[in-house]
């Protein structure tokens, strides 16, 4: 689209490949200083260099290196504890694979001109000389509207077939088009190739729809496909004018001042030139404290954020802007590469808007930052445009429902007049496990499914309700038609039945969703709207809980439950810190004799002031908080080194241990797994991972991948807690596991009922598909007989054995063979 810019990215592009030979020579630098003194600071340098290289590797386009860049920050998050014998095995091979492609991709850059570029300066459009695109079947409306834009100074070409689109934009390059919806009878054509198109990376362009009809189901296309309008014929001149001037930044007013606060160089060199010649006055920083020193001194509209920065991350520093007295104002826009909701979830508290996913395109960043900005100064088009146009600022995306700003303010604005008998009142939907979406059918099918739930949701309201989307698959309602609590509790249940009705996406995925829903009413103590979405937010934590759908109303002594979970979560990441975390070990033993087979490792916390604490007491705040693989990290250490010990004494032996969702979804722990078998020296046989049903199948996509890495390395898989989850059998083929372990309460419900018809078919069918069946939980003499008669191959329970702390195995004698006969457990 611009040929001056185009050589300005070429010469971009040089320079970054002429620095990756610096990287090189830091990465081996600190590799090498590691393997020294492995001190955990250069785990750190590595970490953040592997981050950089992860997100400007393919922002100038080297896709390869971007990977493998991703893959050494991920196999440096995943060290826990720094091994001197598991330092070259976890890290060896990314570390070379990494530096080998910085040095391939340096290599290319021999030739290229040694000049640094020359700063692009602001793009100065002539609105005499701007190109528009009229794409429209209907010749006599074409004409009269290529005439009218004419007059108007703008040049104007027209193609009357939709299929010659991309060769149209190629040959004349226009600065916006303007698109009809159907052509000939083809419904939706004019999107459709639209989103062909920019799915290749078509040009940042506007791109305005027309229609002749309107409906729900055209402005979704309009959408999906990168619109940036939808129009109705007969067309409204002015207002299509005002929009072109909009979006064209035709404009006396001094360009849009926008702030980028990034610690990679690289990165902000080409956005820097990037929004230079979309007509922004740039400034970039890397440094926090600069950042503050140029937001007094240049006042920007919009500053642009990295997560992660050294010495003051990026949500530190948005927390230091939102209280200062002078900036406060200021809309922020946060950048990153991981996918942590913790990180998305505060950056939208700060910003009211989900952050950016990096790497970005220059093209996507143009139009992501034009986006923004246009919605920032207001006093460039609010009072111009009609009220119609400067709605459509404050929607979404997505599903053009209304923007939080908005909702907020409507939430405010309704707190300030709300009357008696007709509380305020906000409801927070969450849609259940909606990421498994997004993992089996991929991000494209979820944005159809959110789009569909937007109108089901909206089909509820009555009245002056307002339903919003705050992030990813969040909703909110806001009502006052409700005279009490009875009144929200059958609101709530018709929003969630919205959400459980069929879904169909493309002819092809039919699914049933369903939610959790928090409830928060605006009481004399609360008048204030962001603290109502706090309490709706708190209520739908508490919603969460339940392993069903459930809805939950705020009370106070659900903050008191919030603070108390902070609390915990920053103990617990101490905790790890410290090594506070141990294994507890429980026996297994054979059904038949009471051979002593194996053991379970349990976590266990030895707080320093509170003593020892169990997994029921912090495995939530774990998995909320996201810490589950650093402790499963942990846990197969400790495991895995007690089990080398044991097993010089007793060969036999093989060590379980547990797997979260989080494990099979990020599944480094295998690299680090592999690692521990050569550092310790076992046979990959002698490792148990245990897992739920559950978690292998709402997660499949992830799960079936990291279970066939497990096969191939000879580790043994046990299904835990057996009948409590999905209990698929086409998916239990599937699986492939060793060990089938029967949960606990099936034993209890015997031991009440005396009908073992239930067991013994669970006993049928793990031996039915070759799998060793584990009884847990096992309390009396009585329960272990009718394993003996059911043919169950072996157990573990109070009866036998407490779990233990490692020492205390090895002083009660557990590995004396007569220990078992003394015991009468072989019968």
């Amino acid at each position: 689209m611009n040929s001056a810019f185009d050589q300005e990215l070429v010469k971009l592009r040089a320079l970054y490949q002429r620095n990756l030979l610096r990287y090189v020579e830091q990465l081996e630098d600190a590799w090498q200083a590691l393997l020294i003194s492995r001190d955990r600071a250069h785990i750190e340098e590595m970490t953040g260099l592997a981050h950089r290289l992860a997100g400007s590797g393919k922002a100038y386009g080297f896709e390869a290196l971007s990977k493998v860049a991703k893959d050494l920050e991920c196999a440096c998050e995943s060290v826990v504890l720094i091994d001197a014998d598991l330092i070259r095995t976890q890290l060896g091979e990314p570390v070379i694979s990494l530096m080998s492609c910085l040095r391939e991709n340096a290599k290319e850059s021999e030739q290229q001109p040694d000049e640094a570029p020359d700063k692009a300066g602001a793009a100065q459009i002539d609105p005499t000389r701007i190109r528009l695109l009229v794409v429209d079947d209907d010749t006599d409306f074409c004409s009269h509207l290529c005439g009218f834009l004419r007059a108007s100074g703008y040049q104007v070409f027209s193609i009357g077939r939709v299929d010659d689109f991309e060769q149209a934009i190629a040959l004349h390059e226009p600065h916006a088009a303007i698109v009809d919806m159907d052509f000939f009878g083809k419904r939706f054509a004019g999107a459709t190739t639209v989103f062909t198109w920019r799915e290749r990376n078509g040009a940042p362009i506007p791109v305005i729809f027309i229609s002749a009809f309107d409906s729900f189901e055209l402005r979704l296309a309009a959408v999906r496909s990168g619109g940036n309008f939808f129009l109705n014929k007969p067309l409204d001149h002015q207002r299509l004018l005002a929009l072109l001037n909009e979006q064209l930044n035709l404009r006396p007013d001094e360009p849009y001042r926008v702030l980028i606060v990034d610690d990679d160089e690289d990165l902000l060199r080409l956005y820097e030139s990037t929004l230079v010649e979309a007509g922004y006055a740039v400034d970039t920083t890397s440094r926090a404290t600069q950042a503050l020193a140029l937001l007094e001194r240049k006042l920007p509209d919009l500053v642009l954020i990295d997560v992660y920065m050294p010495e003051c991350d990026g949500i530190e520093l948005g927390q230091l802007i939102r209280q200062h007295e002078k900036f406060s104002h200021i809309p922020l826009l946060f950048m990153s590469a991981a996918a942590d909701t913790d990180i998305k979830l505060a950056c939208a508290r700060l910003t009211n808007d989900e952050f950016i996913n990096k790497p970005i395109e220059p093209w996507r960043l143009v139009m992501v930052v034009k986006a923004r900005s246009s919605r920032i100064r207001d006093h460039y088009t609010t009072s111009a445009l009609p009220a119609t146009v400067a709605s459509e600022r404050s929607q979404d995306a997505l599903t053009a429902l209304p923007a939080l700003k908005p909702f907020r303010q409507a939430v405010q604005a309704r707190l300030n007049t709300a009357g008696p008998g007709h509380p305020v009142a906000i409801l927070k939907i969450d849609i259940k496990d909606f990421h498994t979406v997004n993992n089996l059918y991929g991000h494209f099918v979820g944005d159809q499914v959110l789009q569909r739930l937007a109108w089901e949701l909206s089909l509820c309201l009555s009245g002056d309700d307002l339903l919003c989307r705050e992030s990813s698959d969040e909703f909110l309602v806001l009502t006052s038609r409700a005279s009490g609590r009875d009144d929200l509790l059958v609101f709530a249940d018709a929003l969630m039945k919205a959400t459980e009705r069929p879904m169909e996406s493309g002819g092809q995925h039919v699914m049933a969703l369903s939610a959790d829903i928090g409830i928060a009413v605006g009481q004399d103590d609360i008048s204030d709207a962001d603290e109502l979405l706090r309490c709706a937010d708190t209520a739908l934590f508490d919603a969460k809980k339940s392993a069903d759908a459930a809805v939950s109303v705020f009370d106070r002594h659900m903050r008191q439950g919030e603070k108390s979970r902070f609390d915990l979560a920053q103990e617990i990441r101490q905790a790890l810190q410290d090594e506070q975390f141990v294994a507890a070990y429980q026996p297994i033993f054979s059904v038949a004799d009471g051979a002593l087979l194996g053991f379970e490792a349990l976590a266990r916390w030895l707080h320093p002031v509170k003593g020892q604490i169990g997994p029921v007491d912090f495995m939530p705040v774990m998995e909320e908080q996201g810490l589950v693989s650093s402790l499963t990290n942990h846990m197969l250490k400790l495991a895995l080194m007690q089990l080398a010990e044991w097993r010089k004494g007793c060969p036999g032996l093989f060590m379980s241990v547990n797997l979260s969702a989080r494990d099979i979804q990020k599944p480094l722990f295998i690299d680090h797994l592999r690692g521990l078998l050569t550092a310790y020296d076992l046979a990959p046989e002698s490792v148990v991972l245990e897992i739920t049903e559950t978690v292998l199948l709402a997660d499949w996509q992830h799960a079936s991948t990291t279970l066939l890495q497990l096969k191939a390395l000879g580790i043994k898989l046990a299904l835990d807690d057996f009948g409590t989850g999905y209990s698929s059998l086409s998916y239990l083929n599937r699986i492939h596991a060793s060990k089938l372990k029967i949960d606990r309460s099936f034993i209890h419900s015997w031991s009440e009922s005396r009908d073992a018809r239930l067991l013994l078919t669970m006993v049928q069918l793990g031996h039915g598909m070759d799998m060793n069946v584990v009884a847990e939980g096992v309390e009396t003499p009585e329960e272990l007989e009718l394993l003996r008669e059911l043919g169950c191959d072996s157990f573990q329970g109070y009866l036998s054995a407490r779990p233990m702390f490692g020492h205390e195995v090895s002083a009660a004698g557990w590995f004396q063979e007569s220990k078992y006969l003394r015991s009468g457990l072989a019968g």
